[in-house]
């Protein structure tokens, strides 16, 4: 996650609290590859709030790019 004021700054949403959906902007949009098939919180761009989603439909509305991203790569030789 980023720094507060990075992401403030970045997108005028806290740390924790960012959302593709209703942004002035069009971020793109990357998600985990173990999302798909269940349903998903997430920030609803407020502490304290969350909005629960099918993550399939979710993904499919945003054009998200799928992928395992909760691991590190490893160094290159």
């Amino acid at each position: 996650m980023p720094e507060e004021a990075l992401a403030i700054e970045a997108t005028g949403y806290g740390r924790g609290t960012i959302t593709p959906l209703g942004s002035t902007t069009a971020w793109p949009v990357f998600a985990d590859a173990t999302i798909p098939g269940h349903r998903i919180a997430m920030g609803a761009g407020e502490r304290g709030y969350s909005a629960f989603v099918d993550a399939d439909a979710l993904l499919a509305s945003l054009g998200a790019t799928v992928a395992d991203i909760t691991e590190p790569l490893a160094p290159r030789s």
